[in-house]
C-alpha cells in the first residue's frame, strides 16, 4: 500500500491549494474592483485555508458573478467592506453562519441554495476534533481529512494493510509503532475519523479487503485476531458490509494499491483516494471504475463472514 504520493489535480478545485483565486475579467463599465488584501499579501499561516472555508468562499464568488456584481458594488448591497468580501471568498475571510446567511438572503438565493452554505459555515475548520491535529498535517491531508468527514458513504478497500477506517486499535498501534509518530496522537485522529457521524448520522461504510492479508499473520496473530474480530464486528452493524477477495482469483485491478471512493449526498460527484507510503492522498482519477472491478472478485457479504470467522478459529 505504501508508494510516492501522486500529486496532481484530481478533483481540480476540491484539492486546489492555489492561494489565490483569480477573477474573471469585468467589463470596462463596471464599478472598479479595490485593491484587496489577497492571501498572499498575509503575515500568516502561508497554508491554503481548510477545503470548507474555500468551498464555500467559491460559492459565495459564483453567486456574486452570477449576479454581475463587482465588489464594490456587492459591499454596498451588503453594507460590508469589500475587502472583507475578498477574504471570505478566497477562504481567509472570518464569517459566522449569521453572517453568510445575511448575504445570501441579499443575493436572494433559493432556501436550498441557502440552507447547504449556512450549515458549510457552521464547521469552516472541518469537525472539531480535527483541530488539534492541523498544527502536524500537512494541508493536503487535513482538507482529505476534512472532505472525508463531509461524505456519508465510503467504499473502502485494502491491501497490504486493513482498510484505515476499519483498523481496531491493537492493529492500528501496530501500525503506529513503526512510524516516528506518537501513537496516542495518531490513535485519537484515526478514532475520531472512524466515529464521525456526517451531519449528525451514523456512517456506512463499503468495506472490501484482499484475502492475502488473512493468511499472513506476521510476529503478532494475537493482533490480526484482533482485527478480524473487529472486521466480523462491523460485517454485524447493518451501515456496514465487508467482503475479502479470496486468493487464487489471479491479477486483478486491486493489486495496484488501496483506495477510497468517497460519496456525497445530493451529488453524482466522487471524491477518490489513495493510501501510499507517504499516507492518505488524492487520487489522479476517479477509481469508482475501478472500484466495481475490484467488486467483481470479492465474495458476497456471507460467503466473507465464513472466511474470516475460519480464519479467527485458526488464530486462537
Amino acid at each position: 500500500m505504501d508508494g510516492p504520493p501522486n500529486r496532481g489535480g484530481e478533483r481540480g478545485q476540491v484539492f486546489n491549494h492555489s492561494a489565490t483565486d483569480r477573477h474573471s475579467r469585468r467589463p470596462e463599465n463596471r464599478t472598479a474592483e479595490p485593491r484587496c488584501s489577497y492571501p498572499g499579501d498575509m503575515p500568516v499561516d502561508y497554508r491554503a485555508p481548510n477545503i470548507n472555508a474555500r468551498s464555500l468562499g467559491q460559492q459565495l464568488r459564483k453567486i456574486r458573478e452570477l449576479l454581475d456584481l463587482s465588489y464594490p458594488d456587492a459591499a454596498a448591497l451588503l453594507g460590508r467592506d469589500a475587502d472583507w468580501l475578498a477574504r471570505l471568498e478566497t477562504g481567509f475571510g472570518d464569517a459566522t453562519p449569521e453572517q453568510v446567511g445575511a448575504i445570501l438572503d441579499a443575493y436572494g438565493v433559493p432556501d436550498k441554495v441557502r440552507a447547504v452554505l449556512v450549515d458549510l459555515a457552521s464547521r469552516p475548520a472541518g469537525p472539531p476534533w480535527l483541530a488539534r491535529h492541523v498544527g502536524r498535517l500537512k494541508a493536503l491531508v487535513r482538507d482529505i481529512y476534512t472532505v472525508e468527514s463531509e461524505s456519508p458513504y465510503i467504499h473502502t478497500f485494502g491491501i497490504a494493510r486493513m482498510p484505515e477506517l476499519t483498523w481496531c486499535e491493537q492493529y492500528a498501534r501496530l501500525v503506529f509503532g513503526v512510524r516516528e509518530t506518537d501513537p496516542d496522537e495518531e490513535w485519537d485522529l484515526l478514532r475520531n475519523r472512524q466515529e464521525h457521524r456526517p451531519s449528525g448520522e451514523p456512517r456506512t461504510l463499503d468495506v472490501i479487503i484482499d484475502g492475502y492479508m488473512l493468511q499472513s499473520p506476521g510476529s503478532r496473530p494475537d493482533v490480526l485476531h484482533a482485527q478480524v474480530t473487529h472486521l466480523l464486528d462491523l460485517a454485524a452493524d447493518a451501515r456496514a458490509t465487508v467482503r475479502v477477495v479470496p486468493t487464487g482469483v489471479g491479477a486483478y485491478p486491486g493489486l495496484h494499491g488501496a483506495f477510497d471512493v468517497l460519496e456525497f449526498p445530493g451529488v453524482t460527484e466522487r471524491i477518490s483516494l489513495v493510501h501510499t507510503a507517504l499516507g492518505i492522498d488524492a487520487a489522479q482519477a476517479d477509481l469508482w471504475d475501478t472500484w466495481k472491478l475490484v467488486e467483481e472478485k470479492a465474495l458476497p457479504p456471507a460467503d466473507s463472514r465464513t472466511l474470516l470467522e475460519t480464519t479467527r478459529a485458526g488464530l486462537r
